[in-house]
């Protein structure tokens, strides 16, 4: 049975929550990278590893500093009170 792995199911996720809350939709990413919508779902679904090239070029598209803010993505940090 095909089992996937916690680091890839969090890059998928981080994936489609990115592109999301930067409102682009599967389509605009993939015309971006030169990919086809459907490659794209295959890493938002964690159906396959995504390099870290594939990562380095998904975080200029998104207008993101480097690949680790994909990886470290932490959705909760979005939804905590800033310290005043």
């Amino acid at each position: 049975m095909y089992k996937l792995s916690e680091e890839r199911i969090r890059i998928a996720r981080n994936i489609r929550l990115i592109r999301e809350l930067r409102n682009y939709n599967q389509r605009y990413v993939a015309n971006e990278m030169g990919i086809g919508r459907s490659t794209l779902s295959t890493w938002e679904n964690g159906l396959v590893e995504v390099k870290i090239g594939t990562l380095q070029k998904l975080a200029r598209v998104f207008g993101l500093n480097s690949y680790l803010d994909i990886i470290d993505f932490d959705p909760e940090l979005l939804f905590q009170k800033k310290k005043k």
